[in-house]
């Protein structure tokens, strides 16, 4: 009996001892929670200040660039501006040049085609008051003597004898001859008045208006479309009388340009052979526009054609 208190109080003893240890490690495990939390706050108020200060800086950094792209709009802006309003005064001159230019080239085409016309009707005044000069001889002129009853010769008064009758005798004046042609052809009967003047240089060949109805002949078939029969047409002018300083300039552009439609190279080279003989006439300036207009040099030395080296008897 008395083993039961001693056992008690060692029980108690055991138990007391191991609740002991027991508040102890608890202490200790409170402690330790204790500075856990502590670190834990101290690390979320360090986390809420870092935080705030990147929010800051990142506040800043989206401000800056607001600030940036409002600069870089407003001197855009003002660059382009700057830019087109300096574009409009370059270009205004240019562009009061160019409507210069073209009022000046409008004016000279203008003028070339008034001055065209007044030489067409210079030329067609010229033609009527020839045409009424022809008319007047023809009309003051004395009746011809008829022709002898036989052919061959025949007497005259006096007891002479007359000359051999011919073509020539039958022949109409050559100033009635080619005013016809002239009317003629004005008139559109294209085929009579080249017949017309071939008859007038076969019969008056000598007479000063021979050079002018040979080259009338190559404007007919000009007009006519007959290029390569106006080429050669106006080839004759060339080579029969080359003294005519006035119509054979002429015949050397109107060959070119009769040989524009079927050979482009003569027709380049009759242009040159003209700028190389006239220099300073009309028809070589005309010339030298239509060789500009083919895209071909008017300084390329110009061979003289065939037809030029040869004259005809």
């Amino acid at each position: 009996m008395r083993t039961t208190p001693f056992i008690a109080s060692a029980a108690l003893l055991l138990l007391s001892g191991s609740a002991f240890g027991a508040s102890k490690e608890m202490q200790e495990m409170q402690r330790d929670i204790a500075q856990l939390q502590d670190q834990i706050r101290s690390l979320q108020s360090s986390f809420d200040q870092k935080m705030t200060s990147i929010q800051t800086l990142v506040q800043q950094a989206l401000d800056a660039a607001s600030k940036a792209n409002t600069n870089v709009s407003v001197l855009s802006a003002g660059v382009s501006s700057t830019l087109e309003r300096e574009l409009k005064q370059s270009l205004t001159p240019v562009a009061g040049l160019a409507a210069k230019v073209d009022n000046t080239n409008n004016d000279v085409s203008e003028l070339r085609n008034n001055v065209q016309d007044l030489n067409n009707s210079v030329n067609r005044i010229q033609q009527m008051m020839t045409d009424l000069n022809n008319s007047v001889k023809v009309m003051s002129a004395p009746a011809a003597a008829p022709p002898p009853a036989s052919g061959g010769t025949g007497t005259v008064p006096g007891g002479g004898v007359s000359a051999p009758s011919g073509p020539a005798s039958s022949a109409p004046p050559a100033e009635a001859l080619f005013t016809t042609a002239t009317r003629d052809e004005n008139g559109g009967k294209f085929d009579l008045a080249v017949s017309e003047y071939q008859d007038f240089i076969r019969f008056y060949p000598d007479n000063p208006n021979a050079a002018r109805a040979q080259f009338n002949i190559g404007n007919t078939r000009y007009t006519q479309q007959k290029f390569e029969q106006a080429a050669a047409d106006f080839d004759v002018v060339i080579t029969k009388y080359p003294e005519d300083t006035t119509l054979t300039p002429q015949a050397y552009f109107m060959k070119g340009m009769s040989l524009k439609n079927t050979n482009k190279s003569g027709a380049i080279q009759a242009w040159r052979a003209l700028i190389a003989k006239y220099p300073r006439s009309d028809s070589a300036a005309q010339a030298k526009e239509q060789l500009r207009a083919m895209g071909v040099s008017v300084t390329a030395g110009a061979p003289t054609p065939t037809a030029s080296r040869k004259r005809l008897p």
